[in-house]
Formats: structure tokens, C-alpha cells, sequence
């Protein structure tokens, strides 16, 4: 639960600092459109696809191999992603999604930026979190 709260307190956070991704726009459409890319790649287990749509300062610090690591650990933990809500909260480059697992429902915290690439992807749930994609 702590880390959950802690999640979301950062997303959060980044949604209201001046300057900070709130005061850019992305169509909320763009969001949609990431998440349900990611949930075609997630139960693809398509590591590379993913990293395809990763930010640029993030792909420069993360592998490919890694994220497909991380990837399949989220996999055997959580199975596969068999639905996402609309954002249930959102600003124009963050959102937070009700995601619906085999396990069971957690929340997916996504954060782009202004061309679409991933900034922040994390699957949290009750004790367990799986962080994909993060500074």
C-alpha cells in the first residue's frame, strides 16, 4: 500500500510542478493510444517493441535486454493483460489506468512525452509493484 501511495504521489507531483509535464499538452487520445499499444506488446511479451516506444533520454539508459527482463518478470508475476479502462485520471502527458490481469486488477501509472514516448510505465498492486519504465 506504501508503495502505491509513493507512485502515485510522484506522478502526481510531476503533474503540478511548474513547469513540469501539466503545462505541456498531448491530445488525451495520445494516451489511449500508448496504452493500448502497451497492452499488445505486453501480452506479445514484445521487449522490443516496447523499447521501441520508450522515450529517447530513457532508451539511452535502459537495453533492450533489460526492459525484456523486466518485461517477463511482470509476465509470470501479474500473467497476461486482458483489459485497460479509460483513464481514470489524466493530465495531457500522465495517466493512470485500472489495469485487469489474470491476477488481477492493479493501477498502471503511464507517462509520455510530448512525441508519444514512454516516460514512466509501472504495474502496482497490492504489495507488489513492476516497474517497466522509469527515470
Amino acid at each position: 500500500m506504501h508503495q502505491r501511495l509513493l507512485i502515485l504521489c510522484v506522478v502526481f507531483a510531476a503533474w503540478i510542478l511548474p513547469g513540469g509535464p501539466a503545462n505541456a499538452e498531448v491530445p488525451r487520445v495520445t494516451l489511449r493510444d500508448v496504452s493500448l499499444a502497451i497492452l499488445e506488446l505486453y501480452n506479445a511479451e514484445d521487449g522490443i517493441g516496447l523499447y521501441t516506444r520508450v522515450s529517447e533520454p530513457l532508451a539511452a539508459k535502459v537495453s533492450t535486454e533489460a526492459l525484456a527482463e523486466r518485461l517477463s518478470d511482470c509476465r509470470q508475476r501479474f500473467g497476461s493483460l486482458q483489459r485497460l479502462s479509460l483513464p481514470v485520471a489524466s493530465t495531457g502527458t500522465a495517466a493512470l489506468f485500472a489495469a485487469y490481469f489474470e491476477t488481477g486488477a492493479r493501477d498502471m501509472y503511464l507517462e509520455i512525452d510530448l512525441d508519444g514516448g514512454i516516460r514512466l510505465l509501472t504495474f502496482a498492486g497490492p504489495g507488489e509493484t513492476c516497474a517497466l519504465i522509469g527515470p
